[in-house]
Protein backbone atom coordinates (compact mmCIF):
# COMPACT_ATOMS: atom_id res chain seq x y z
CA UNK A 1 0.00 0.00 0.00
CA UNK A 2 0.88 3.49 -0.99
CA UNK A 3 -0.14 6.47 0.79
CA UNK A 4 0.81 9.48 -1.44
CA UNK A 5 0.97 12.38 1.81
CA UNK A 6 -2.81 12.09 2.01
CA UNK A 7 -5.72 9.74 3.06
CA UNK A 8 -6.65 9.10 -0.89
CA UNK A 9 -4.75 5.84 -1.39
CA UNK A 10 -2.72 3.97 -4.58
CA UNK A 11 -3.49 0.35 -3.44
CA UNK A 12 -1.77 -2.65 -4.05
CA UNK A 13 -3.88 -5.63 -3.24
CA UNK A 14 -2.98 -6.40 -0.06
CA UNK A 15 -3.77 -2.93 1.08
CA UNK A 16 -6.70 -2.76 -0.17
CA UNK A 17 -8.04 -6.43 1.37
CA UNK A 18 -6.36 -4.62 4.90
CA UNK A 19 -7.85 -1.87 3.99
CA UNK A 20 -11.31 -3.44 3.69
CA UNK A 21 -10.99 -5.95 6.79
CA UNK A 22 -9.80 -2.79 8.86
CA UNK A 23 -12.79 -0.90 8.06
CA UNK A 24 -15.62 -4.46 8.17
CA UNK A 25 -13.94 -4.43 11.83
CA UNK A 26 -14.87 -0.87 12.41
CA UNK A 27 -18.38 -1.37 10.94
CA UNK A 28 -19.40 -4.42 12.77
CA UNK A 29 -18.08 -3.03 15.81
CA UNK A 30 -20.17 0.50 15.70
CA UNK A 31 -23.22 -1.43 15.32
CA UNK A 32 -23.12 -4.06 17.88
CA UNK A 33 -21.92 -0.79 20.15
CA UNK A 34 -24.61 0.94 19.51
CA UNK A 35 -27.36 -1.89 20.60
CA UNK A 36 -28.20 -0.40 23.43
CA UNK A 37 -28.26 3.59 22.72
CA UNK A 38 -28.12 5.72 20.04
CA UNK A 39 -25.17 7.70 21.68
CA UNK A 40 -24.43 10.72 19.99
CA UNK A 41 -21.17 11.58 17.99
CA UNK A 42 -18.76 14.04 19.22
CA UNK A 43 -19.59 16.46 16.45
CA UNK A 44 -22.39 18.41 13.84
CA UNK A 45 -20.15 17.80 10.82
CA UNK A 46 -19.66 20.88 7.99
CA UNK A 47 -21.76 20.91 4.43
CA UNK A 48 -25.33 20.01 5.46
CA UNK A 49 -27.10 23.66 4.58
CA UNK A 50 -30.45 21.91 6.58
CA UNK A 51 -28.82 21.32 9.56
CA UNK A 52 -26.92 24.50 9.64
CA UNK A 53 -30.30 26.51 9.07
CA UNK A 54 -31.65 24.66 12.16
CA UNK A 55 -28.36 25.34 14.48
CA UNK A 56 -28.62 28.88 13.54
CA UNK A 57 -32.51 29.10 14.11
CA UNK A 58 -31.89 27.10 17.82
CA UNK A 59 -28.53 30.16 17.94
CA UNK A 60 -30.56 33.03 17.62
CA UNK A 61 -33.37 31.79 19.88
CA UNK A 62 -30.53 31.30 22.63
CA UNK A 63 -30.92 27.96 22.95
CA UNK A 64 -27.31 27.18 21.20
CA UNK A 65 -24.15 29.29 22.66
CA UNK A 66 -22.18 29.73 19.43
CA UNK A 67 -22.64 28.57 15.44
CA UNK A 68 -20.06 29.50 12.90
CA UNK A 69 -17.19 27.43 13.58
CA UNK A 70 -17.98 23.72 12.03
CA UNK A 71 -17.57 20.61 12.81
CA UNK A 72 -20.07 22.22 15.91
CA UNK A 73 -19.55 19.63 19.13
CA UNK A 74 -22.57 17.65 20.14
CA UNK A 75 -22.11 19.37 23.56
CA UNK A 76 -23.23 23.03 22.27
CA UNK A 77 -26.21 21.02 21.72
CA UNK A 78 -29.02 21.21 24.23
CA UNK A 79 -30.02 17.32 25.00
CA UNK A 80 -33.78 17.44 24.08
CA UNK A 81 -32.79 18.95 20.55
CA UNK A 82 -30.16 16.59 19.58
CA UNK A 83 -32.05 13.67 18.04
CA UNK A 84 -33.80 15.98 15.67
CA UNK A 85 -30.89 17.85 15.11
CA UNK A 86 -28.89 15.74 12.96
CA UNK A 87 -27.19 15.54 9.34
CA UNK A 88 -28.10 13.47 6.64
CA UNK A 89 -24.41 14.00 5.33
CA UNK A 90 -22.67 11.93 8.16
CA UNK A 91 -23.77 9.25 10.44
CA UNK A 92 -25.50 11.06 13.68
CA UNK A 93 -25.02 8.52 16.23
CA UNK A 94 -23.34 5.22 17.38
CA UNK A 95 -26.13 2.97 15.24
CA UNK A 96 -25.66 4.79 11.81
CA UNK A 97 -24.19 2.34 9.33
CA UNK A 98 -24.83 2.49 6.27
CA UNK A 99 -24.14 3.72 2.04
CA UNK A 100 -24.18 6.48 -0.04
CA UNK A 101 -24.12 7.66 -3.42
CA UNK A 102 -23.28 10.84 -5.09
CA UNK A 103 -22.31 12.05 -8.39
CA UNK A 104 -23.48 14.79 -10.79
CA UNK A 105 -22.94 15.81 -14.53
CA UNK A 106 -20.56 18.43 -15.25
CA UNK A 107 -19.60 18.87 -11.28
CA UNK A 108 -19.37 23.04 -10.01
CA UNK A 109 -16.10 23.86 -9.29
CA UNK A 110 -17.82 27.03 -7.35
CA UNK A 111 -18.42 24.54 -3.75
CA UNK A 112 -20.73 26.44 -1.07
CA UNK A 113 -21.47 25.35 2.23
CA UNK A 114 -22.97 22.34 0.93
CA UNK A 115 -22.18 18.67 -0.01
CA UNK A 116 -22.28 18.98 -3.33
CA UNK A 117 -20.36 16.58 -5.66
CA UNK A 118 -16.78 17.46 -6.63
CA UNK A 119 -16.00 14.20 -8.56
CA UNK A 120 -18.72 12.80 -11.10
CA UNK A 121 -19.40 9.81 -9.14
CA UNK A 122 -18.57 8.85 -5.65
CA UNK A 123 -20.01 6.19 -3.59
CA UNK A 124 -19.32 4.54 -0.17
CA UNK A 125 -19.86 2.90 3.07
CA UNK A 126 -20.00 4.78 6.17
CA UNK A 127 -20.39 3.90 10.58
CA UNK A 128 -20.46 5.89 13.72
CA UNK A 129 -19.02 4.61 16.57
CA UNK A 130 -19.03 5.44 20.52
CA UNK A 131 -17.84 4.42 23.29
CA UNK A 132 -19.38 6.16 26.47
CA UNK A 133 -19.32 9.91 26.45
CA UNK A 134 -15.53 10.07 26.20
CA UNK A 135 -14.64 8.76 22.66
CA UNK A 136 -16.22 8.28 19.11
CA UNK A 137 -16.08 9.13 15.46
CA UNK A 138 -16.62 8.53 12.20
CA UNK A 139 -15.49 5.42 9.66
CA UNK A 140 -16.26 6.76 6.11
CA UNK A 141 -15.03 5.28 3.25
CA UNK A 142 -15.35 5.89 -0.47
CA UNK A 143 -14.35 5.44 -4.35
CA UNK A 144 -13.93 8.40 -6.68
CA UNK A 145 -15.32 7.54 -10.24
CA UNK A 146 -12.61 9.89 -12.95
CA UNK A 147 -11.01 12.09 -10.01
CA UNK A 148 -9.62 15.44 -10.37
CA UNK A 149 -6.84 14.45 -7.97
CA UNK A 150 -6.42 11.02 -9.31
CA UNK A 151 -6.96 9.50 -6.06
CA UNK A 152 -9.48 6.71 -6.37
CA UNK A 153 -9.89 5.59 -2.37
CA UNK A 154 -10.59 8.50 -0.30
CA UNK A 155 -11.48 8.28 3.69
CA UNK A 156 -12.61 12.17 3.91
CA UNK A 157 -14.34 12.83 6.74
CA UNK A 158 -13.28 9.79 8.85
CA UNK A 159 -12.22 10.86 12.48
CA UNK A 160 -11.53 9.34 16.21
CA UNK A 161 -11.86 11.42 18.98
CA UNK A 162 -10.91 11.13 22.32
CA UNK A 163 -12.42 13.12 25.31
CA UNK A 164 -9.90 15.01 27.84
CA UNK A 165 -11.88 17.27 30.31
CA UNK A 166 -13.95 19.51 28.53
CA UNK A 167 -11.16 19.30 25.29
CA UNK A 168 -11.94 16.90 21.97
CA UNK A 169 -8.35 15.86 20.68
CA UNK A 170 -8.88 14.45 17.29
CA UNK A 171 -7.65 12.57 14.34
CA UNK A 172 -8.38 12.59 11.37
CA UNK A 173 -9.74 14.49 8.35
CA UNK A 174 -12.61 16.48 9.02
CA UNK A 175 -14.53 18.90 6.55
CA UNK A 176 -14.42 22.48 7.85
CA UNK A 177 -16.31 25.89 7.79
CA UNK A 178 -14.82 28.78 9.42
CA UNK A 179 -17.24 31.93 9.27
CA UNK A 180 -20.68 33.35 9.09
CA UNK A 181 -21.28 33.44 5.27
CA UNK A 182 -23.28 31.30 3.39
CA UNK A 183 -22.24 30.86 0.12
CA UNK A 184 -18.34 31.48 0.77
CA UNK A 185 -15.73 31.86 3.78
CA UNK A 186 -12.68 33.94 2.80
CA UNK A 187 -10.25 31.86 5.09
CA UNK A 188 -11.32 28.35 5.26
CA UNK A 189 -14.07 26.77 3.56
CA UNK A 190 -15.19 23.05 2.60
CA UNK A 191 -14.42 23.58 -1.25
CA UNK A 192 -10.46 21.78 -0.66
CA UNK A 193 -10.99 18.20 -0.08
CA UNK A 194 -9.99 18.00 4.22
CA UNK A 195 -6.45 17.49 5.48
CA UNK A 196 -5.37 14.74 7.59
CA UNK A 197 -4.59 16.03 10.58
CA UNK A 198 -4.30 16.28 14.58
CA UNK A 199 -7.32 18.64 16.30
CA UNK A 200 -7.53 20.27 19.59
CA UNK A 201 -10.89 22.28 20.75
CA UNK A 202 -13.22 22.71 23.39
CA UNK A 203 -16.21 20.21 23.93
CA UNK A 204 -18.19 22.99 25.68
CA UNK A 205 -18.85 26.46 24.86
CA UNK A 206 -19.10 27.49 28.56
CA UNK A 207 -18.67 30.77 29.72
CA UNK A 208 -15.62 31.65 32.33
CA UNK A 209 -16.60 31.31 35.85
CA UNK A 210 -14.49 34.25 37.10
CA UNK A 211 -15.63 37.67 37.15
CA UNK A 212 -13.18 38.98 35.64
CA UNK A 213 -12.95 36.74 32.28
CA UNK A 214 -17.14 36.21 32.71
CA UNK A 215 -17.81 39.09 30.19
CA UNK A 216 -16.33 37.40 27.32
CA UNK A 217 -19.85 34.81 27.38
CA UNK A 218 -19.74 31.39 25.39
CA UNK A 219 -16.41 30.59 24.34
CA UNK A 220 -14.95 28.00 21.92
CA UNK A 221 -11.32 27.57 20.45
CA UNK A 222 -9.92 24.89 18.15
CA UNK A 223 -6.42 24.53 16.68
CA UNK A 224 -4.96 21.76 14.52
CA UNK A 225 -2.07 20.78 12.56
CA UNK A 226 -2.46 19.53 9.13
CA UNK A 227 -0.46 18.13 6.29
CA UNK A 228 -1.08 18.75 2.96
CA UNK A 229 -0.37 16.69 -0.01
CA UNK A 230 2.99 15.26 -0.54
CA UNK A 231 3.61 16.44 -4.49
CA UNK A 232 3.41 20.15 -4.82
CA UNK A 233 4.61 22.61 -7.51
CA UNK A 234 6.64 24.11 -4.77
CA UNK A 235 7.35 22.09 -1.25
CA UNK A 236 6.11 18.92 -0.44
CA UNK A 237 4.73 17.81 2.62
CA UNK A 238 4.09 21.36 4.23
CA UNK A 239 1.92 21.71 7.68
CA UNK A 240 -1.08 23.48 7.42
CA UNK A 241 -2.13 24.98 10.93
CA UNK A 242 -4.90 27.02 12.24
CA UNK A 243 -6.89 28.25 14.96
CA UNK A 244 -10.00 29.90 15.73
CA UNK A 245 -11.88 31.54 18.80
CA UNK A 246 -14.97 32.39 19.03
CA UNK A 247 -17.06 34.34 21.87
CA UNK A 248 -19.72 35.89 22.51
CA UNK A 249 -19.56 38.66 24.62
CA UNK A 250 -23.47 40.42 23.86
CA UNK A 251 -26.47 38.94 23.28
CA UNK A 252 -27.05 37.78 19.97
CA UNK A 253 -23.51 38.88 19.01
CA UNK A 254 -20.92 36.21 17.63
CA UNK A 255 -17.10 36.71 17.08
CA UNK A 256 -14.47 35.35 15.80
CA UNK A 257 -10.74 35.27 15.36
CA UNK A 258 -8.76 33.14 13.15
CA UNK A 259 -5.20 32.36 12.31
CA UNK A 260 -3.71 30.22 9.63
CA UNK A 261 -0.68 29.73 7.98
CA UNK A 262 1.77 27.41 5.85
CA UNK A 263 4.77 26.18 7.00
CA UNK A 264 8.03 23.45 6.95
CA UNK A 265 7.59 21.33 3.90
CA UNK A 266 10.57 19.50 2.27
CA UNK A 267 13.77 21.39 2.12
CA UNK A 268 12.18 24.25 4.82
CA UNK A 269 12.96 25.14 7.74
CA UNK A 270 10.78 23.21 10.19
CA UNK A 271 11.90 23.86 14.34
CA UNK A 272 10.68 24.99 17.06
CA UNK A 273 11.81 28.34 16.49
CA UNK A 274 9.74 27.82 13.06
CA UNK A 275 6.75 27.10 14.77
CA UNK A 276 7.28 30.22 17.40
CA UNK A 277 8.26 32.74 14.77
CA UNK A 278 5.29 32.11 12.97
CA UNK A 279 2.84 32.69 16.01
CA UNK A 280 4.82 35.79 17.06
CA UNK A 281 4.64 37.26 13.43
CA UNK A 282 8.22 37.33 13.39
CA UNK A 283 9.88 37.79 10.18
CA UNK A 284 6.74 37.96 8.21
CA UNK A 285 7.35 41.04 6.46
CA UNK A 286 5.71 41.40 3.14
CA UNK A 287 7.52 42.52 0.02
CA UNK A 288 7.42 45.96 -0.03
CA UNK A 289 8.08 46.54 3.52
CA UNK A 290 11.42 47.61 4.47
CA UNK A 291 14.25 45.21 6.63
CA UNK A 292 13.76 41.95 5.30
CA UNK A 293 14.29 41.95 0.75
CA UNK A 294 14.87 37.97 1.56
CA UNK A 295 11.35 36.38 1.53
CA UNK A 296 12.94 32.90 1.83
CA UNK A 297 13.57 34.23 5.44
CA UNK A 298 9.45 34.23 5.90
CA UNK A 299 9.12 31.15 8.10
CA UNK A 300 5.44 31.21 7.05
CA UNK A 301 2.67 32.22 4.46
CA UNK A 302 0.23 33.39 7.07
CA UNK A 303 -3.48 34.43 6.86
CA UNK A 304 -5.66 36.31 9.53
CA UNK A 305 -9.29 37.36 9.64
CA UNK A 306 -12.20 38.66 11.64
CA UNK A 307 -15.81 37.69 11.32
CA UNK A 308 -18.68 39.30 13.63
CA UNK A 309 -22.24 37.70 13.06
CA UNK A 310 -24.88 39.73 14.96
CA UNK A 311 -28.54 38.56 15.42
CA UNK A 312 -30.55 41.93 16.18
CA UNK A 313 -32.85 41.80 19.50
CA UNK A 314 -36.32 39.60 19.00
CA UNK A 315 -36.29 40.56 15.41
CA UNK A 316 -35.72 38.07 12.17
CA UNK A 317 -32.66 39.79 11.34
CA UNK A 318 -29.08 39.21 11.02
CA UNK A 319 -26.11 40.69 10.22
CA UNK A 320 -22.45 39.35 9.69
CA UNK A 321 -18.83 40.39 8.21
CA UNK A 322 -15.74 38.88 7.70
CA UNK A 323 -12.33 40.32 6.84
CA UNK A 324 -9.52 38.35 5.44
CA UNK A 325 -5.61 39.66 5.85
CA UNK A 326 -3.57 37.78 3.51
CA UNK A 327 -0.57 38.56 5.00
CA UNK A 328 -0.25 40.10 8.58
CA UNK A 329 2.24 43.49 9.74
CA UNK A 330 5.21 42.08 11.71
CA UNK A 331 4.97 45.33 13.61
CA UNK A 332 1.37 45.20 14.97
CA UNK A 333 -0.07 42.38 13.81
CA UNK A 334 -2.37 43.75 11.52
CA UNK A 335 -3.93 42.42 8.71
CA UNK A 336 -3.21 44.09 4.84
CA UNK A 337 -4.19 42.80 1.55
CA UNK A 338 -7.59 42.09 2.69
CA UNK A 339 -10.51 40.38 1.60
CA UNK A 340 -14.12 41.34 2.20
CA UNK A 341 -17.30 39.40 2.85
CA UNK A 342 -20.47 40.79 4.57
CA UNK A 343 -24.23 39.65 4.49
CA UNK A 344 -27.64 39.89 6.27
CA UNK A 345 -30.10 37.40 6.25
CA UNK A 346 -33.98 37.09 7.49
CA UNK A 347 -34.83 33.88 9.46
CA UNK A 348 -38.05 32.60 11.19
CA UNK A 349 -39.66 28.98 12.18
CA UNK A 350 -43.53 29.78 11.59
CA UNK A 351 -43.43 31.75 7.64
CA UNK A 352 -45.82 29.51 5.42
CA UNK A 353 -45.84 26.81 8.26
CA UNK A 354 -42.56 25.94 7.81
CA UNK A 355 -38.98 27.11 8.83
CA UNK A 356 -37.04 29.69 6.40
CA UNK A 357 -34.04 31.56 5.37
CA UNK A 358 -33.58 34.53 3.06
CA UNK A 359 -29.83 35.80 2.75
CA UNK A 360 -28.10 38.03 0.24
CA UNK A 361 -24.48 38.15 0.57
CA UNK A 362 -21.63 39.71 -1.22
CA UNK A 363 -17.94 38.71 -1.32
CA UNK A 364 -14.84 40.19 -2.73
CA UNK A 365 -11.69 38.15 -2.97
CA UNK A 366 -9.35 40.47 -4.69
CA UNK A 367 -6.64 42.41 -2.36
CA UNK A 368 -7.95 45.94 -1.09
CA UNK A 369 -11.32 45.65 -3.50
CA UNK A 370 -13.42 46.86 -0.99
CA UNK A 371 -11.56 47.08 1.77
CA UNK A 372 -13.54 50.01 3.86
CA UNK A 373 -11.36 52.76 5.20
CA UNK A 374 -8.33 52.08 3.37
CA UNK A 375 -6.68 54.20 0.79
CA UNK A 376 -4.83 51.36 -1.15
CA UNK A 377 -5.62 50.75 -4.92
CA UNK A 378 -7.26 46.89 -5.77
CA UNK A 379 -4.58 44.57 -6.40
CA UNK A 380 -4.94 41.53 -8.86
CA UNK A 381 -2.71 38.57 -8.50
CA UNK A 382 -2.58 38.97 -4.85
CA UNK A 383 -5.39 36.92 -2.85
CA UNK A 384 -4.21 33.05 -1.78
CA UNK A 385 -1.14 33.70 -3.61
CA UNK A 386 2.25 33.20 -1.47
CA UNK A 387 5.59 35.03 -2.02
CA UNK A 388 7.06 31.99 0.28
CA UNK A 389 4.70 28.50 -0.98
CA UNK A 390 4.48 29.63 -4.49
CA UNK A 391 1.70 27.02 -5.32
CA UNK A 392 -0.32 29.14 -3.07
CA UNK A 393 -3.10 28.74 -0.18
CA UNK A 394 -4.61 25.65 -2.19
CA UNK A 395 -4.91 22.10 -1.54
CA UNK A 396 -5.35 19.60 -4.44
CA UNK A 397 -6.24 21.79 -7.13
CA UNK A 398 -9.10 23.75 -5.15
CA UNK A 399 -8.88 27.13 -3.02
CA UNK A 400 -8.66 26.32 0.92
CA UNK A 401 -10.42 29.58 0.98
CA UNK A 402 -13.43 31.49 -1.06
CA UNK A 403 -14.76 28.87 -3.59
CA UNK A 404 -14.19 31.69 -6.87
CA UNK A 405 -9.98 31.87 -5.91
CA UNK A 406 -8.54 34.98 -6.24
CA UNK A 407 -9.80 38.03 -8.17
CA UNK A 408 -13.43 36.61 -7.52
CA UNK A 409 -16.20 38.88 -7.10
CA UNK A 410 -20.02 37.60 -6.10
CA UNK A 411 -23.37 38.76 -5.32
CA UNK A 412 -25.89 35.97 -3.88
CA UNK A 413 -29.54 36.24 -3.35
CA UNK A 414 -30.02 32.80 -1.40
CA UNK A 415 -33.39 31.08 0.25
CA UNK A 416 -34.08 27.67 2.07
CA UNK A 417 -37.26 26.25 3.36
CA UNK A 418 -37.65 23.16 5.37
CA UNK A 419 -41.92 22.30 4.89
CA UNK A 420 -44.03 20.26 7.11
CA UNK A 421 -42.53 16.80 5.73
CA UNK A 422 -39.07 17.90 6.43
CA UNK A 423 -38.23 18.63 3.18
CA UNK A 424 -35.31 21.07 2.65
CA UNK A 425 -35.91 23.68 -0.83
CA UNK A 426 -33.00 25.81 -1.68
CA UNK A 427 -32.74 28.34 -4.47
CA UNK A 428 -29.60 30.52 -5.36
CA UNK A 429 -29.42 33.08 -7.69
CA UNK A 430 -25.96 34.78 -8.56
CA UNK A 431 -24.04 37.21 -10.26
CA UNK A 432 -19.91 35.78 -10.14
CA UNK A 433 -17.01 37.57 -11.44
CA UNK A 434 -14.18 35.40 -11.85
CA UNK A 435 -10.53 36.53 -12.14
CA UNK A 436 -11.72 39.67 -12.70
CA UNK A 437 -7.89 41.11 -13.32
CA UNK A 438 -7.18 38.46 -15.67
CA UNK A 439 -3.77 37.46 -13.84
CA UNK A 440 -3.83 33.56 -15.28
CA UNK A 441 -0.82 32.67 -13.33
CA UNK A 442 1.28 34.91 -10.88
CA UNK A 443 2.65 32.03 -8.85
CA UNK A 444 3.44 28.29 -9.97
CA UNK A 445 -0.12 27.42 -10.89
CA UNK A 446 -2.98 29.27 -12.89
CA UNK A 447 -6.32 30.39 -11.87
CA UNK A 448 -8.35 26.99 -10.51
CA UNK A 449 -11.33 28.09 -12.16
CA UNK A 450 -10.58 30.23 -14.75
CA UNK A 451 -7.21 31.91 -16.69
CA UNK A 452 -9.10 34.73 -17.86
CA UNK A 453 -12.29 36.94 -17.00
CA UNK A 454 -15.54 35.63 -16.59
CA UNK A 455 -18.68 36.85 -15.65
CA UNK A 456 -21.48 34.09 -14.47
CA UNK A 457 -24.94 34.71 -13.87
CA UNK A 458 -26.32 31.51 -12.06
CA UNK A 459 -29.53 30.16 -11.08
CA UNK A 460 -29.17 27.01 -8.26
CA UNK A 461 -32.09 24.93 -7.24
CA UNK A 462 -32.05 21.57 -5.18
CA UNK A 463 -34.71 19.82 -2.83
CA UNK A 464 -33.58 17.09 -0.22
CA UNK A 465 -35.48 15.01 1.91
CA UNK A 466 -36.77 11.73 2.72
CA UNK A 467 -38.30 8.90 1.10
CA UNK A 468 -39.15 5.74 2.72
CA UNK A 469 -35.58 4.70 4.30
CA UNK A 470 -33.68 6.52 1.77
CA UNK A 471 -32.23 10.00 1.89
CA UNK A 472 -32.01 12.11 -1.14
CA UNK A 473 -30.90 15.32 -2.31
CA UNK A 474 -31.60 16.75 -6.13
CA UNK A 475 -30.39 19.78 -7.23
CA UNK A 476 -28.40 21.15 -10.09
CA UNK A 477 -27.47 24.80 -11.84
CA UNK A 478 -27.70 26.77 -14.95
CA UNK A 479 -25.46 28.94 -15.74
CA UNK A 480 -24.94 31.74 -18.35
CA UNK A 481 -21.17 32.64 -19.03
CA UNK A 482 -19.79 36.12 -20.51
CA UNK A 483 -15.81 35.35 -21.24
CA UNK A 484 -13.74 38.12 -21.81
CA UNK A 485 -11.54 38.43 -24.66
CA UNK A 486 -8.68 40.87 -25.18
CA UNK A 487 -7.64 41.57 -28.85
CA UNK A 488 -3.96 43.00 -29.92
CA UNK A 489 -4.42 46.05 -28.66
CA UNK A 490 -4.90 44.96 -25.16
CA UNK A 491 -7.82 46.69 -23.91
CA UNK A 492 -9.13 48.49 -27.13
CA UNK A 493 -9.86 45.03 -28.58
CA UNK A 494 -12.02 44.15 -25.75
CA UNK A 495 -14.57 41.85 -26.52
CA UNK A 496 -16.90 38.88 -24.97
CA UNK A 497 -18.40 35.59 -25.68
CA UNK A 498 -21.72 34.25 -24.01
CA UNK A 499 -21.88 31.01 -23.40
CA UNK A 500 -24.24 28.29 -21.32
CA UNK A 501 -23.85 25.07 -18.95
CA UNK A 502 -25.63 23.25 -16.96
CA UNK A 503 -25.08 21.30 -13.58
CA UNK A 504 -26.95 18.50 -12.03
CA UNK A 505 -25.97 16.54 -9.12
CA UNK A 506 -27.73 13.94 -6.98
CA UNK A 507 -27.30 12.25 -4.07
CA UNK A 508 -29.08 9.13 -1.94
CA UNK A 509 -28.25 7.41 1.11
CA UNK A 510 -29.73 4.81 3.65
CA UNK A 511 -28.85 2.93 6.64
CA UNK A 512 -28.89 -0.93 7.65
Amino acid sequence: MRVNGYWGISLSSYGLRFLLCALQTLLLYSLLNGVASAQGLPFLPAGDSRLRHEVELNRDEERVPLSTTWPIPLDDIPERYRETTRSVDQPGSATDAGWFLQGGANPTKLRVYEQTPRESAEAGVRAGWAAGDYSGGVVRFSYALHPSDQMHYRLDGTYASWKLGNWWATLGAQERWWGPGWDGSLIFGNNARPMPGVTLERASSIAPQSKWLSWIGPWRLVTFLDRMETSRPDYGKINFWGARVTFAPITGVEIGLTRTAQLCGVGRPCGLRTYFDMLTARKNLIVDESGNPDINSKPAGNHSAIDVRWHIGHSPVSIYWQEDGEAIYSTNYGPTQTLQLAGIELAGRSINEGRTRTFLEYADTACEGSAIGQPYAVNFGCAYEKDTYLAGYRFRGRSIGDAMDRDGRRFTLGHMYTDEAGRFWQLRLRRLEINRGGVAEPGLVPHTLSTVPRLYWTIEPSVGGQFHQFNYTVGGALDQTNTFVYGPGGDTGFGHKIGYSGHFFASISASW
